[in-house]
């Protein structure tokens, strides 16, 4: 497929057009395709990006793409790239899963960086992640978010648990770096 991100980055003013055209050619008609998921949910975009992802309560997503969508048309200079992302998975029992203990949608917000160029996200990032703690969403550990201790505290039931057991297995913090000193500590 097609990656808007040379044009979008470096002419912001042009992000809207861009994004409605992108829908357009991908949503103008009916479209079904079943297959196995690494055949059909590829998508080879050779720029870097900025990416964010959530994991809501699943019957929270209607009331999070539309408060994110209100966001956005209420401040027209916060740059947002196409697409917004949006997954289901199922709940599981693993500790620390952002879908534990219930069915959840993935949300998933992009910025791309092509050509190394930076680009202004700070407004969109802090505006999403708002909307995401609101309808009670948990970040994925992979990607970006600005949450703590105390955040993940309150996200997961089972952290208290989860702390204790990695405690007792690594009692000296040897397996810790910078990023997981502030989730623990």
């Amino acid at each position: 497929p097609l990656c808007p991100a040379p044009t979008s980055t470096f002419l912001p003013g042009l992000v809207g057009w861009i994004n409605r055209f992108f829908f357009w050619l991908l949503f103008n008609g009916k479209k079904e395709n079943c297959n196995r998921s690494h055949k059909i949910f590829t998508y080879e975009c050779r720029f870097k990006q900025h990416v964010q992802d959530w994991a809501i309560p699943r019957e929270k997503t209607k009331e999070a793409l539309l408060e994110l969508k209100a966001m956005l048309e209420a401040h027209p200079k916060v740059v947002a790239h196409y697409p917004v992302e949006v997954r289901f998975s199922r709940g599981d029992d693993v500790l620390l899963s952002p879908c534990f203990q219930r069915d959840s949608c993935y949300m998933n917000i992009i910025m791309y960086r092509p050509y190394g160029k930076d680009v202004p996200r700070l407004d969109y990032w802090l505006a999403y992640e708002t909307i995401m703690k609101k309808v009670g969403g948990r970040p994925h550990w992979a990607k970006a978010h600005n949450c703590t201790r105390k955040d993940f505290e309150n996200m997961y039931p089972a952290f208290p648990k989860f702390c204790a057991i990695r405690e007792k297995l690594d009692p000296s913090g040897m397996f810790l770096n910078a990023y997981l000193e502030k989730v623990f500590y």
